[in-house]
């Protein structure tokens, strides 16, 4: 895709005073003004003492503990700074605040045994999970609207996943990137022009295969996940399978397009292409494997977020210089991304709903979130329209397919309404697998006739 992307935005109004009015009685000395203002810039910016309207802290918080259950992140940093910011709220509060990282497969586990015997209070959900787990999170439909609000609107792809049943049982906070990660020294000597430029490269998957089979050829080979893992093996297979005219339902929710000639067809090119172009260890890989065989120059190419450009930058220097970033290949139907909306929930058995809305109250403002969004250089997407012009953006060309991203973006489900049997599908891994055994047995029409009959006992259609 070339040129520009055109942004929308809204710019915040400047602030007009404590409450909107000028003092004008009971001056205060400098020395008062001083000693005012440093102590609530303070309170401010930790989300201090009780304050008036929604989202106030109050007194009946303090002594208590919050539990925070979240994926484990692939920008180090940001979970980190996440656990600052998380504990420097509970000082200020005086609550007890635990976060813990668990790996993402591991993480509905974890959610299912908290609905039962509780214990954990917050919880982060991966694109529609807050469908499968939607009778046990709490209503958070005003605080979502004013973060929507206040950011000049949802970006489409949270509209069009962050919702249940016309509520957000939860605040949605945006999703990884995805986009081919390649070696740019590597491309070149495949012949690929422009390699030196992401957003000059628009490839079909054809060509992207056949440039994977010329460098397999050299030993370096094309690397991906079809494992049983969260992130890369769904954000690779269902963009592919939308590409070739594919889909798990039609618009009525019911009727499973999945197994159609030309999707077949395609199959049967993946399958080529496996053995052409690819590390055929893949099947077993999760979502880390094939970042560290790109950071030790195991494969020339991957499907996945920007998080390897980021360690790359820091542990391996040379590699982040001569790797660059593309938008997903295009096939007969389109060009398409993955893409629906991470969401921060609280669960209904949570022993401190309190404390819980006055913290995600606290962390969605702008000074929190912004500045947990920004140091992850775009690997996490904006979950709101204000942030598409972020000087962020600006600041590193290799992001650009990135900032591309959401106006490619489909939801599991897809064409029919995101809903539990999307998610459910997504969960049991079946469009996942389909390639799995495609690869494994060489067989894409038996393959592709199984995922379907699998799509059909969740969908029935």
């Amino acid at each position: 895709m070339k040129g520009n992307l055109a942004t929308r935005g809204v710019g915040d109004g400047a602030s007009k005073g404590l409450h909107g009015k000028r003092a004008t009685k009971g001056k205060l000395s400098r020395r008062e003004f001083l000693k005012a203002g440093a102590a609530g810039l303070g309170v401010i910016a930790l989300g201090g003492p009780p304050r008036q309207g929604f989202g106030q802290a109050p007194a009946a918080i303090k002594g208590t503990r919050l539990a925070i259950l979240q994926g484990t992140y692939f920008i180090p940093a940001a979970q980190e700074l996440y656990k600052k910011q998380a504990q420097d709220w509970g000082k200020a509060n005086g609550v007890t605040v635990a976060t813990d990282f668990l790996s993402w497969p591991d993480l509905q586990p974890k959610i299912a045994a908290a609905v039962q015997a509780g214990g954990v209070d917050i919880v982060e959900l991966w694109p529609l999970w807050n469908f499968l787990y939607r009778k046990n999170l709490l209503d958070l439909t005003d605080m979502a609207e004013e973060v929507g609000r206040r950011g000049g609107g949802f970006e489409p792809f949270v509209l069009n996943s962050g919702k249940v049943g016309g509520r957000y049982l939860g605040i949605p906070s945006g999703q990884s990137n995805t986009a081919a990660n390649y070696r740019i020294s590597w491309f070149k000597e495949a012949g690929v022009a422009n390699a030196q430029d992401g957003w000059k490269l628009d490839m079909t998957w054809d060509e992207y295969f056949a440039v994977g089979k010329k460098l397999k050829e050299q030993g370096k080979p094309f690397g991906q996940a079809l494992g049983h893992s969260t992130g890369d093996p769904p954000s690779y297979c269902y963009p592919y399978m939308w590409c070739h005219g594919a889909m798990e339902v039609a618009k009525d929710g019911k009727t499973v397009l999945f197994n159609k000639p030309e999707f077949v067809d395609a199959m049967q090119k993946f399958i080529q292409a496996w053995k052409d172009a690819y590390d055929e260890t893949g099947t077993s890989w999760d979502d880390s494997n094939n970042n560290r065989a790109f950071l030790s120059g195991q494969i020339s190419s991957t499907v996945n977020g920007s998080s390897i450009y980021t360690v790359a930058k820091t542990q391996n220097p040379p590699i982040a210089q001569d790797m660059n970033h593309m938008l997903f290949p295009r096939g007969p139907a389109g060009r398409f991304n993955q893409l629906g909306t991470r969401t921060f929930a609280i669960l209904k058995s949570s022993q401190n709903i309190p404390a819980a809305k006055e913290f995600l109250y606290w962390w969605f403002q702008d000074q929190q979130y912004d500045e947990w969004w920004r140091l992850q250089e775009g690997y996490h997407l904006q979950h709101v329209v204000r942030l598409e012009k972020d000087p962020m953006w600006d600041q590193d060309p290799k992001m650009a397919a990135f900032r591309e991203e959401p106006k490619y973006g489909r939801t599991q489900g897809y064409a029919g309404e995101p809903n539990e049997k999307a998610s459910l599908a997504w969960s049991k891994y079946i469009i996942v697998d389909t390639f799995a055994k495609a690869v494994q047995s060489g067989d894409a029409k038996a393959s592709v006739r199984w995922g379907a009959e699998q799509l059909r006992r969740i969908y029935g259609g």
